[in-house]
């Protein structure tokens, strides 16, 4: 999938599917989740930090697949613990989301993931 397809089919929706390998049984596993899209990528919080099943399984092996639609791209992701980029990444939440939702939804929130779109050199 080009960039361009899976931008555009991100910017219209507020919710994505993620696939992530299982850290111990190797299947694979297919959650809804929350996303904001800036830049050359999307960024995701897990809702429960890092106590989330999938950020653990993340973890263990660092890509996941988005999907959008009928578009898929499978990608390396970065995990984010830097609390200062952390709370940029919530607030960019908030203002998609509203904070109210944010601070419902989001129990704990001390780790973000990147997702690039697009590989480097492009």
């Amino acid at each position: 999938m080009s960039q361009r397809d899976i931008r555009t089919l991100l910017q219209r929706r507020s919710e994505i599917d993620i696939t992530v390998k299982g850290r111990t049984s190797g299947r694979a596993y297919t959650y809804p989740v929350w996303f904001v899209l800036e830049g050359d990528a999307l960024y995701l919080l897990p809702v429960r930090g890092t106590e989330t099943g999938w950020y653990k399984n993340l973890r263990q092996a660092p890509t996941l697949q988005v999907r959008a639609g009928q578009q898929a791209l499978t990608t390396p992701v970065r995990l984010i613990e830097d609390q200062s980029r952390v709370a940029a990444i919530t607030e960019r939440f908030r203002e998609k989301y509203g904070a109210r939702q944010i601070q419902a939804y989001y129990p704990l929130i001390n780790v973000a993931v990147e997702v690039p779109l697009s590989s480097p050199g492009h």
